[in-house]
């Protein structure tokens, strides 16, 4: 069982199940670099790979990269050799019992502010048809915390806007969701798409661009592409905050704000398509020192100049009991 024949069938079957061109890219590099390590070794059947083997192999890749690199190599050789498992290719799985490398998952960065993300929402020019499909945009990102990718896919039959529901179909993983989404976003789509969309559609266009949500300002007006989103956003970013801000930073402002204000992280995960809450508790962590600063600004212990309750002719009265009673002491 040679490795290139292999590895084809099983980017083969992930493509059927509708696995992102990233993900392919990713688990494709991943084995490549494992392969190549198997050759240094001698072993050229998938079948003699040993957990000896795959541990050695961990070890030379923390030892040329980074732990978070070394980490994603060795998931996505995990993820092959479950595949030749279920698939009865090999009797023993070799990365069984093998822990990936341990690593510190660290808070996102530069969540923007309540008052930043107003600005920027406000930044699209609603009056011509590159705004209102700028702020629609925005808007949706920041309304539904979906990634770059899934927001290049949606097409029309996805938005449900009397109802207030957008369906992601693809993401990570290649699960399918359904999220809801405010009344704000709502409206922006609703005047992109009456004033923006239906203008461009007039244009001459391929067939298939109709169903794309998100069109180009210029004609022929296709799909916008995942690239081009993020150029929107960073544009925007830039004079507005003076920063580039990056389309998944969007992500995590999104779930850091709803857990500041007090929604469910069970309904954040569900919210993001996280699979395990795990990777959603990291916005837990994003609002102490939010909560530091509330609880300074509201405590009264906290104030240098903060005075003592006035007491109550009960607490007097228990004061003067409690005097009596150390005097007969």
């Amino acid at each position: 069982m040679t490795p290139p024949t292999v590895l084809e069938d099983y980017l083969e079957s992930l493509r059927v199940r509708h696995y992102s061109a990233g993900t392919l890219a990713t688990r494709r590099q991943s084995l490549r670099i494992f392969f190549a390590y198997l050759k240094t070794t001698g072993q050229d059947d998938l079948r003699e790979v040993s957990r000896q083997t795959i541990e050695d192999f961990q070890r030379e890749m923390l030892h040329r990269y980074g732990v978070m690199t070394a980490r994603l190599h060795m998931a996505n050789v995990r993820y092959f050799f479950a595949h030749l498992e279920s698939a009865d290719a090999i009797l023993l799985n070799p990365c069984v019992s093998v822990p990936l490398p341990r690593v510190e998952r660290a808070l996102p960065k530069r969540i923007m502010k309540p008052s930043e993300v107003r600005r920027m929402l406000a930044a699209p020019d609603a009056t011509t048809p590159t705004g209102l499909r700028d702020q629609a945009l925005l808007e949706l990102f920041y309304s539904s915390g979906i990634r770059r990718e899934e927001m290049a896919r949606l097409t029309l039959p996805d938005l449900d806007i009397a109802n207030g529901f957008v369906r992601v179909t693809r993401g990570k993983g290649g699960k399918d969701r359904v999220v809801p989404i405010g009344q704000s976003a709502c409206e922006a789509l609703a005047r992109y798409l009456r004033q923006a969309r239906s203008a461009w559609l007039k244009a001459q266009r391929e067939p298939a661009w109709t169903d794309a949500l998100w069109l180009s300002a210029i004609q022929p007006h296709g799909p916008v592409k995942v690239t081009a989103i993020a150029q929107i956003i960073e544009r925007y970013a830039l004079r507005v905050l003076g920063r580039k801000v990056p389309p998944h930073v969007w992500r995590h402002t999104c779930a850091s704000h709803l857990v500041s204000n007090g929604a469910n992280i069970m309904y954040v995960q569900r919210l993001l398509g996280h699979e395990s809450l795990t990777t959603t508790q990291i916005y837990t962590r994003v609002t102490v020192p939010e909560l530091k600063k509330t609880f300074q600004r509201a405590h009264p212990r906290t104030r240098r100049t903060a005075t003592p309750p006035p007491l109550t002719r009960e607490d007097a009265a228990q004061m003067h009991s409690g005097h009596k009673l150390q005097s007969r002491r």
